[in-house]
């Protein structure tokens, strides 16, 4: 039997939404609302006059601000034309020149909207979206256009999102009501203490977990892998007793890197059924990335920590929040997203808790630079440094004791290996990572190209999952710095795609182009060389001492990559079923300035540039001296650093819980109070993932 307490909630909780239903009815009286549901953080409106979308927005954005919620008004069911009737409507009446094909429309059956792939997804809208609007106004659905990859790109990735989508629809309307259901929930508590735990990445890099606790409720904030070890010791402390799945409320993920979401599905393999919030790209790229994380596993004899079936579960319950978005994350916790930097789609983490009582910023992984103009990232704006509210910044620290070589000199000596290899006949291997420093480095072959740097014939082969991890980039140019935007958008050129970048799809090929007498660029996956199509082209170079293998990424202790770069030159591989000996030869070179993390200079100028500042400041993401390095340097110049109060600053462990709201500096403590915490708990620290 239920509590009297609980059934009192519970009555509470259908007053509350029978009368919030009760003002969208009244105020939306002209939409012919047919139902109203919650479907994750949005109230869904559902209305059999698809003109009212048209004329009514203005309406729906008041109606949103009064009662501080999302609402979104969709199409009923009854009124949207057959999806083969539609097919046929857009194809026929398009814009010409947008480039639409009949096998690239899709439609979501949830959101009530026909996704569209084509070339020119802005032309395809219409001016003023005229076009759109005329689509919802013949067939009751809402046009959505996404960017074709140009060839020989293929948005292959991109539509097996969307097919997903189309495939799961009634799980996923399923999935986002009783997101919905939990979301919209009468507050049971309400916030007394804000309290965070580290799962993972506290005094160390890799596997990023931190466990926010409101007493109201936890939000999960990344579930990262260690990209160094295998097992359960890859894993955040899951086994924490602050810690149990079935208490989660949410989960936000800053960016698709394993160290940031290698783990995700293994929540919900046992048995987590909340939302997952991320930007787009962020889910586009994260499909990829889990989805190789189980190939590797599976391809190197190892059972992987879950299948693809959890997989699709986290695709079912991802809800995508672009930057600058509020929204809401749990009943006391509303959530924005805002550009970190650091790849495509990477976001720090905005929290305002409770009404007004505490806001957090989760920085993730950051790049910040202050020079117009600067090549410290050519991709990326640098993060952004302006909020309304923060009490409590969490940091990453990765180059926290070091400064990374500059940009232009590591760019100049890139290009000096190509034309010191080029002259005299060889080829150029750079292990890369797929997501991130790819893209970096083949727009940075390609300006040095087309500034007649490099010979501009030389053939750049592209090999891995670097190709369906470019076709994202190329899908969200609007998300790219504007050098790069103004390129694909006004210019008609993209720096990922030109007759001499080749991407390789044929194993079969690579025998061929080893074998190739010109000089070449070859960039394989993976970058720390455990694995992957990079294995194979060093075993077929490394013993031609005209070649060279450029190290443009971090490498962990133990892989061959850092073996190599330690200065080892003797290897054995196992060949059709003989040990062969593998002298290297080839020149060795390691260049360190293109790492897409903040360098130590780049976080104070972080720091000294964020508005308004915060109180508390907890570094993590870092090894120990990094850590400790960085919070004495904000410790003795926070008056530079425009504090108008010296900040406290935490350097705790994993597995430790500090409590940042009330917060209590101890009397016998100094206001920059600098927590050396070393680690005492799991494996042992590795150097600095640069990724």
């Amino acid at each position: 039997m239920p509590s009297r307490e609980a059934s009192a909630s519970r009555r509470e909780q259908r007053i509350d939404r029978r009368a919030l239903i009760s003002e969208i009815y009244s105020y939306l009286k002209d939409a012919d609302i047919a139902s109203i549901e919650f479907e994750g953080p949005e109230i869904a409106v559902y209305v059999k006059n698809p003109r009212f979308l048209l004329e009514g927005e203005d309406k729906v954005k008041e109606l949103a601000r009064r009662l501080r919620k999302r609402i979104v008004v969709r199409t009923d069911p009854s009124v949207r034309k057959p999806k083969n009737e539609t097919v046929k409507f857009i194809v026929e009446n398009a814009p010409e020149d947008s480039g639409v094909k009949p096998d690239e429309i899709l439609f979501d059956d949830v959101l009530g909207e026909v996704r569209v792939i084509a070339d020119k997804p802005g032309k395809l809208m219409g001016k003023g979206k005229w076009f759109a609007n005329l689509v919802l106004a013949k067939t009751g659905w809402r046009l959505v256009a996404q960017r074709r990859p140009p060839p020989p790109l293929s948005g292959a990735s991109l539509v097996s999102v969307m097919e997903y989508a189309v495939r799961m629809a009634s799980e996923r309307r399923k999935a986002l009501r009783n997101i919905g259901e939990r979301l919209f929930r009468d507050r049971i508590k309400g916030v007394r203490v804000v309290r965070l735990t580290g799962l993972g990445s506290f005094g160390e890099v890799g596997r990023s977990a931190i466990l926010l606790d409101t007493g109201e409720s936890k939000i999960l904030l990344d579930v990262g892998a260690s990209p160094d070890t295998i097992g359960t010791e890859a894993m955040p402390y899951f086994d924490a007793p602050e810690f149990r799945v079935e208490d989660l409320d949410a989960v936000i993920i800053t960016h698709a890197h394993v160290d940031h979401i290698g783990m995700l599905p293994l929540l919900y393999k046992y048995g987590y059924r909340g939302p997952v919030f991320m930007t787009p790209p962020t889910r586009d790229i994260a499909s990829l990335i889990l989805r190789d994380y189980i190939k590797v596993a599976l391809r190197e004899g190892r059972e992987p920590p879950y299948r693809e079936q959890d997989v699709d579960l986290f695709l079912q319950h991802v809800i995508t929040v672009n930057y600058g978005v509020v929204t809401d994350a749990s009943p006391d916790v509303k959530l924005t997203l805002v550009n970190a930097g650091h790849i495509l789609g990477s976001a720090m983490v905005h929290l305002h808790i409770g009404q007004g009582l505490h806001n957090i910023l989760y920085t993730g992984d950051i790049k910040y630079y202050m020079v117009k103009g600067s090549k410290a990232h050519r991709l990326l704006q640098p993060a952004s440094t302006n909020f309304q509210r923060v009490e409590t910044v969490i940091m990453e620290s990765t180059y926290g004791a070091t400064e990374q070589q500059p940009r232009e000199e590591a760019e100049a000596q890139l290009i000096e290996v190509i034309n010191r290899v080029y002259k005299r006949g060889g080829k150029i291997l750079i292990p890369t990572m797929a997501v991130g420093r790819a893209q970096e480095i083949m727009y940075v072959i390609h300006t040095a190209r087309e500034q007649g740097l490099i010979p501009r014939d030389i053939p750049v082969y592209v090999d891995g999952m670097i190709y369906d991890v470019t076709a994202i980039y190329t899908a969200y140019p609007e998300l790219l710095a504007p050098q790069v935007r103004n390129l694909i958008f006004n210019e008609a050129i993209n720096p990922f795609v030109d007759e001499h970048t080749i991407y390789i799809h044929d194993p079969y090929k690579r025998e061929e182009i080893v074998s190739e007498k010109e000089t070449s660029i070859i960039l394989a996956t993976s970058g720390m060389m455990t694995g992957g199509p990079v294995i194979e082209y060093f075993k077929r170079l490394a013993e031609d001492p005209r070649n060279a293998l450029v190290f443009v990424s971090y490498s962990a202790p133990g892989t061959l990559a850092r073996r190599i770069k330690d200065g080892e030159r003797e290897f054995s591989f196992e060949e059709n079923g003989k040990i062969r000996l593998l002298r290297v030869k080839m020149e060795v070179e390691s260049i360190e300035g293109f790492s897409g993390h903040a360098s130590r200079s780049e976080l104070l100028l972080f720091l000294k540039y964020l508005t308004p500042k915060p109180r508390l400041v907890i570094l993590n993401h870092g090894e120990p001296n990094a850590l400790i390095s960085l919070a004495r340097a904000i410790a003795r110049s926070w008056q530079r650093l425009r504090f108008q109060a010296p900040p406290e600053i935490v350097v705790p462990e994993n597995l430790e819980t500090i409590r940042v709201y009330p917060r209590q500096t101890s009397l016998h403590t100094a206001p920059c109070h600098v927590k050396e915490a070393q680690r005492q708990h799991g494996k042992p620290s590795s150097p600095p993932a640069s990724g």
